[in-house]
């Protein structure tokens, strides 16, 4: 029988992830088995097998299933792990390594999805001078479980960003790709002068593809309106990242599938992308570095 998996010791309760009904430190409980994480106001929540907490309360849940859907997830997971957006996990890695100011680095990535670029960020670990604690959370248990699957040595929680279970001034570095934020909880779980990486697309992303959509493709309108007119954070860095790729094969489909585009495309349409031997189209990336002036 596989060893249950538990989150390594922390060294203090406010390390750990916080109750989202009381906002006490959840304590993980020695009986009759390391799987449940209890406050001292006694809410539980069971550590699943996969190794991830699931702190969504159903009162917090919009849906039934919030987030992205398990199919559009599954098509992310496959296409991402074929390496097309290498480009973009290598800056990503390389920001995040810019970020870190000291021997340890909390990283978390919000909206991590099933988990490939928190992957990405811990194999550059291995060979960086820098220990790395990765922290992740997204909406959709779903694709929190296959983040868990990753085996990456992270620690994992289902709940929104709009209330992220985390104490204040816990992290060094937070990334958000493709995700919306909340800045005031962003702020409050950043320590004074942490950094905040966002990753948005830039006008021209995926042109190849929306080119056989829309009669009269609309530029994307990036994803950091509201960061530009807060004083909450402080704009560091812009980095861009424009690059042709090919994609092959049924790679085709799940590109169309992991992006809202699949929603807005008809049945014939589809049907067409589905028997397409290659797609030619740019990518295009904005990366936002920002720090955070919270005292």
């Amino acid at each position: 029988m596989p060893k249950a998996f538990v989150y390594p010791a922390l060294r203090s309760t406010r390390d750990n992830f916080k109750c989202p009904s009381c906002d006490q430190a959840l304590i993980m409980q020695d009986d009759p088995q390391p799987r449940t994480y209890r406050c001292n106001n006694q809410h539980s929540f069971d550590l699943a097998r996969e190794g991830y907490l699931n702190l969504l309360l159903p009162q917090h849940k919009r849906s039934r299933n919030p987030g992205d859907s398990d199919e559009m997830i599954r098509s992310r997971q496959r296409f991402l792990n074929a390496g097309y957006y290498e480009p973009l996990s290598d800056a990503i890695v390389a920001a995040v390594a810019k970020a870190a100011s000291g021997p340890e680095q909390t990283v978390l990535d919000l909206g991590c999805g099933e988990g490939y670029y928190m992957q990405q960020l811990r194999m550059a670990s291995a060979t960086a001078s820098t220990k790395l604690k990765l922290l992740g959370m997204d909406i959709s248990k779903f694709a929190v479980r296959l983040a868990a699957k990753r085996k990456m040595d992270a620690r994992l929680a289902v709940d929104s960003v709009y209330n992220i279970p985390l104490f204040e001034n816990r992290v060094d570095t937070a990334i958000s790709v493709f995700s919306p934020i909340s800045i005031e909880e962003t702020a409050r779980v950043l320590k004074p002068g942490g950094q905040l990486i966002m990753v948005g697309p830039g006008a021209e992303h995926l042109a190849g593809l929306t080119a056989l959509i829309y009669e009269q493709s609309l530029p994307h309108g990036g994803n950091t309106a509201g960061l530009e007119k807060t004083s909450q954070f402080n704009l560091l860095e812009q980095i861009e990242i424009k690059q042709t790729i090919v994609v092959t094969g049924s790679d085709i489909l799940d590109l169309l599938k992991m992006t809202p585009y699949y929603w807005h495309s008809r049945p014939e349409q589809q049907e067409m992308l589905a028997k397409l031997d290659k797609l030619e189209t740019l990518i295009h990336f904005k990366i936002n570095v920002y720090q955070n002036q919270s005292s």
